[in-house]
């Protein structure tokens, strides 16, 4: 299998943040994606209608793919958490790195 395979075709997705995530899972459903979709979210119980968990660890397996939609500094925790579970890859939708000190 290749590297991106599980990335670019995956059975499973780890949504994590709030509107971001909630648009994620309905476009997903609106797609036709056929797989599995975990919400993440720390204090809610459900996104989009889908159950949500509270972090990585919660979730039932490793994702093969996650949108991950938080701020910067919870962007390093929840994709090092993804590594650490064996997570197959994961995009990331925030602002505040390196573009916010561009002149």
């Amino acid at each position: 299998m290749h590297k991106l395979e599980r990335l670019l075709r995956p059975k499973s997705i780890a949504v994590f943040g709030g509107a971001q995530a909630a648009a994620v899972v309905a476009q997903s459903i609106k797609m036709g994606f056929a797989g599995e979709i975990w919400p993440v979210h720390p204090t809610k119980d459900e996104v989009a209608g889908r159950k949500a968990y509270r972090s990585v660890a919660d979730l039932p397996g490793a994702p093969d793919a996650a949108f991950v939609g938080v701020n910067r500094h919870l962007t390093i925790e929840v994709v090092k958490a993804l590594a650490e579970r064996g997570a197959g890859g994961a995009v990331c939708f925030a602002a505040g790195f390196l573009e916010t000190e561009a002149y």
